[in-house]
């Protein structure tokens, strides 16, 4: 018998636990739905389960299976976190006994953050990160039971909280050590030489790496191409420029832009205002 696949085609069934939030929360885009605790043993499996919402499930002790349905099984242990989409059906259990702690919450803006974020992309599951979970867990359990606008703002700031905390695992994870601090020397040295031309194969070469190797890293570190963070630093040093009296003419440069009218088209692109309108802004 493959037991993978057996798993994989159990029937599907969608979760019918909600929590109504109040229109405060609907309006605000970002509600904590529920969150809990349990230290569960080995049983059979139903079926995978759509959730419907977005949840993490942090393993504090023990190990075991997390099943999903679209990207795979995995073997998961104490300290790692599981995270749950809204529409991708899900199982997990332990081997032999876990405990386990976990947060649900929802949202347009939280289905916002998590597009922005890429949570899942790479696989359903963050190594080691159950103290980010625990720490917004016990945050919650004094706010859970509050309603005023105060609890839902604060609320929704311990989650933002925790997914920068897991972020941050996630970003550890991809770039352990060595990778790391040599895509920090990149940074560094592209903020050192904004005004010079900077190619891909020069930056490539200071961390040792080929070029579209380099590239798919790079995006990984930052969130945008080597094109686009040069062409975003750029942009932002010029405004200080602008702010500090530099014409139009010596911003664009000051910050390696040979033609004044491309500089121009790229800066009302990235800071949504044309230079004119930024000085007229800023400088009062």
């Amino acid at each position: 018998m493959n037991m993978d696949k057996t798993i994989i085609n159990l029937p599907v069934y969608r979760e019918t636990r909600f929590r109504n939030p109040s229109p405060y929360e609907r309006q605000v885009g970002f509600w904590v739905d529920r969150i809990g605790s349990d230290q569960k043993i080995h049983t059979s499996v139903p079926g995978l389960r759509i959730l419907g919402q977005y949840a993490v499930v942090a393993v504090d002790s023990g190990e075991g299976m997390f099943i999903t349905k679209n990207k795979g099984i995995y073997n998961v242990k104490s300290g790692d976190v599981l995270l749950l989409m809204p529409d991708e059906p899900t199982a997990y259990y332990p081997h032999k006994t876990w405990f386990t702690r976990w947060i649900v919450w929802n949202g347009l803006a939280a289905r916002k953050q998590a597009e922005a974020l890429d949570f899942g992309i790479q696989k359903p599951f963050f190594c080691q990160a159950a103290d980010v979970v625990r720490s917004a867990f016990f945050d919650l359990v004094k706010l859970m039971e509050l309603e005023d606008r105060a609890a839902v703002l604060e609320r929704q700031a311990v989650m933002l909280n925790m997914l920068a905390g897991l972020v941050r695992a996630e970003h550890s994870a991809i770039f352990p050590g060595g990778a790391n601090m040599n895509l920090e020397v990149v940074v560094k040295y592209i903020r050192r030489h904004l005004d010079s031309r900077l190619a891909p194969a020069e930056l490539a070469e200071l961390c040792h790496l080929s070029v579209p190797h380099f590239r798919r890293m790079f995006r990984r570190y930052t969130g945008r191409s080597p094109m686009e963070f040069i062409l975003a630093e750029r942009i932002s040093g010029a405004k200080s420029l602008l702010i500090r009296g530099a014409s139009i003419k010596q911003a664009a440069q000051e910050m390696g832009f040979a033609d004044q009218f491309y500089f121009m088209r790229v800066f009302k692109k990235i800071a949504g205002q044309t230079a004119g309108q930024f000085i007229a802004a800023n400088r009062r």
